[in-house]
């Protein structure tokens, strides 16, 4: 299945691995496992981020070696390999100019909206998360799992399976966990540290939505609207503002749960997610420019925020409606 991927990996000497801007488990987990594996077979790499690694998951072997986006693409790159990444817009407007550049390209990803932007794509719609493939992958390349390997594979699965709450996390799922844990990784110490050690700024993000979101519809749409400005206001970061979907998520009831951010470039950052099935917020998305999974999406679109707000919504109300 991987044939033509590994035929590649050994056929090259120097490697470059890149994923999404505002990075999830899933992003800077299977980074690390490419680059990890990449290193496994004397391979040299680099790894990138336009935004850098979250805090959370710094913890995480190899972690400081994710570094900013350079300028120019290195003379020496001869593959420029992107992760977790649906559509290559995501990696950011500099990024995107170095893979163009690069002699050869590779995407490995789960989101079945992926848009094929490489000339080499593995694309698993079906799997729970980039992680899952990158697991895949190692044990096709015929390399030992190491427990750094293992740390950053289980990550990413478990983040982007909701800490294996989500319907995607299947038996095949939890038998890739297992095998993680047997290679090395301490399932209470890499939980507290994603889970339980949640930054000051992230509970005054949480209080602001709690005290500020909106529920409509009978109580089976809630949103919340971040606008220009209030980042500052609160004196938070970036990186307080993610998952903030799922604090509005979990309210009984709900079926679709959106968060819209102001951007300071006059877009609008939109996060949606579903809890019924019959709502499939990756086909609101892609109405819009967007993408993502069924149950997780996401957009970016023209503001102002009021306005980019009243088309998304709209569209989840039809949809709503219809289940009545």
């Amino acid at each position: 299945m991987y044939t033509e991927l590994i035929q590649t990996l050994n056929s090259h000497d120097n490697f470059a691995v890149i994923s999404h801007f505002r990075p999830d488990g899933d992003a800077i987990g299977s980074t690390l496992a490419m680059g990890l594996l990449l290193q496994s077979l004397g391979k040299k790499v680099q790894m990138w981020n336009t935004d850098g690694v979250p805090q959370r998951y710094a913890f995480l072997s190899g972690a400081e070696l994710i570094r900013p986006v350079p300028a120019t693409l290195p003379a020496e790159v001869q593959v420029l390999i992107c992760v977790d990444t649906g559509d290559l817009k995501r990696i950011g407007t500099e990024a995107m100019e170095l893979f163009t550049q690069a002699p050869f390209t590779i995407n490995i990803d789960h989101h079945h909206t992926n848009t094929r932007y490489a000339q080499l794509n593995i694309v698993e719609g079906s799997a729970a998360a980039c992680g899952c493939i990158l697991h895949k992958i190692i044990r096709a390349a015929g390399v030992q799992l190491t427990r750094p390997m293992a740390e950053a594979l289980y990550a990413a699965i478990s983040t982007d399976t909701g800490s294996f709450q989500f319907s995607s996390t299947t038996p095949e799922v939890m038998r890739t966990a297992a095998e993680l844990i047997e290679a090395g990784v301490d399932v209470g110490d890499i939980n507290r540290r994603i889970y339980q050690e949640v930054p000051q700024g992230c509970f005054i993000t949480q209080r602001e939505v709690l005290n500020n979101m909106v529920v409509e519809e009978n109580g089976t749409i809630s949103h919340y609207s971040m606008p220009a400005g209030r980042k500052a206001e609160l004196g938070v970061g970036l990186e307080d503002t993610k998952d903030l979907v799922d604090i509005i998520r979990v309210m009984q009831g709900v079926k679709v749960a959106v968060i819209f951010e102001d951007l300071e470039d006059g877009k609008v950052r939109v996060s949606l997610r579903s809890k019924d099935p019959q709502v499939d917020v990756s086909a609101i998305a892609a109405m819009h420019g967007g993408g993502g999974h069924c149950m997780a999406s996401g957009i970016r679109m023209l503001g102002p925020l009021e306005d980019a707000r009243e088309i998304v919504l709209n569209s989840i109300r039809t949809v709503v409606r219809s289940l009545s």
